[in-house]
């Protein structure tokens, strides 16, 4: 009996394009925005990932900045507060694997034969290769003579090397450019790591952190350390240590807050669920509204519809349909065009998202699918239910009469 009164409520409504595109056009721009909100959600908090990781805060990397407050800000160039002897104390730790302190300079000036570019300088160890997880694409890694020594070598992200030798990369090696006033011998190229988010990890020069603290710094302090540790699930104990450690080594009373920021893993996680608790809230929102919305298009529309087919509805009704069979049929019409129009706003959602995915960052999933289906059953149910209702209560006698109730 369902199937006959499905398979009758899908012919009858195919019957009245008219009024089955209005049903279905609320339940389409509503799940087209959701699912191009949630697409657009989850790239995001992919790509907060991505780029804090590829900063060094991976699963088992803990990065320990100088200077308190938030744990994401840019570090003010006067702060003073981690040393070389912070880094190697660390050591001591049995969870620690390496450090790799390092020191950074924004977008210093770079010259070669005419050709001129802005980078960002860092000075670090030998071991800042292996944390942070760099390869050399071309030439030779930085090493402890470099260190010792006060060397003035570097080493070359892909971005720097293109511009500055844009026909080939590999005439860079053995090469003097110039970093300020100081010309260095460029050592090697680092192996490409790509673009995070708008930030480019090749866009960068490595030179010993001995040279940098004595030629562009001319200080001992440090700005970062990058700290690699045995394993990642012990890490919230971990960085109880560390900070514990270095507020005794820093002489900090406990009144006095921290003057460093440890940076794990956790607070990554931390950040991106409180990112996706937004973007929950922001859903909740607009499915509240498009429900609302949707489900009132759907009544009123559906109210028409009734009104227009009152004598078609007096013929079934005439011809022994029951009012159960006449609400069942209307309601089934109700649900089935919602369901559709969920499903269209799902593909459409789907397409535009992936046109989309070279612009900004963006996660296909099967997550719309499933609210979209639970969507268009809710709002077809409760936005049908009430015209189902009064079509099963049509007067057959004065339907066909052209009388009203």
């Amino acid at each position: 009996m369902f199937l006959k009164i499905l398979k009758l409520s899908l012919r009858d409504s195919l019957k009245h394009p008219l009024f089955t595109i209005l049903m279905m056009i609320g339940v389409v721009v509503s799940i087209f925005s959701m699912t191009t909100i949630v697409a657009i959600g989850d790239g995001t908090k992919m790509e907060i990932v991505k780029v804090l990781q590829g900063f060094g805060f991976g699963g088992d990397v803990m990065m320990v900045a100088a200077g308190g407050g938030r744990l994401f800000r840019h570090r003010p160039s006067n702060v003073k507060t981690l040393t070389l002897a912070d880094a190697e104390a660390l050591r001591q730790f049995p969870f620690v694997v390496d450090v790799a302190p390092r020191q950074g300079i924004r977008r210093y000036p770079i010259h070669y034969m005419g050709r001129s570019f802005k980078t960002r300088i860092l000075g670090v160890t030998p071991s800042y290769l292996k944390v942070g997880k760099y390869a050399i694409d071309m030439g030779q890694a930085l090493n402890q003579r470099d260190l010792r020594d006060h060397l003035k070598v570097c080493l070359l992200g892909k971005t720097v090397a293109k511009e500055l030798f844009p026909k080939d990369m590999a005439a860079a090696l053995g090469q003097f450019i110039q970093i300020g006033k100081f010309f260095f011998r460029v050592k090697g190229i680092l192996a490409e790591k790509g673009q995070l988010g708008r930030f480019d990890m090749d866009d960068r020069i490595l030179i010993p952190l001995t040279t940098c603290s004595t030629l562009f710094i001319r200080d001992t302090y440090i700005h970062a350390i990058s700290v690699k540790l045995t394993d990642a699930k012990n890490i919230a104990t971990y960085q109880k240590l560390v900070k514990a450690f270095l507020r005794k080594r820093h002489h900090l009373l406990p009144t006095q807050p921290d003057d460093f920021r440890v940076v794990t893993s956790l607070d990554v996680v931390r950040i991106v669920n409180q990112s996706s608790r937004e973007l929950t809230r922001l859903l909740v929102r607009i499915m509240i509204i498009s429900l609302l919305v949707s489900g009132i298009i759907i009544t009123n529309v559906m109210l028409a519809a009734i009104s227009e087919r009152r004598v078609e509805i007096g013929i079934k009704r005439a011809l022994g349909a029951s009012r159960r069979a006449i609400l069942i049929q209307f309601l089934f019409e109700a649900i089935w065009l919602s369901l559709l129009g969920s499903l269209i706003g799902v593909g459409a959602g789907v397409l535009v998202a992936y046109f989309l995915r070279n612009m900004i960052p963006v996660s296909l999933s099967l997550h719309p699918l499933y609210l979209a289906v639970g969507f268009g059953f809710l709002v077809g149910t409760v936005s049908g239910a009430f015209p189902a209702y009064r079509a099963g209560q049509v007067d057959p006698i004065r339907a066909i009469l052209g009388g009203r109730r």
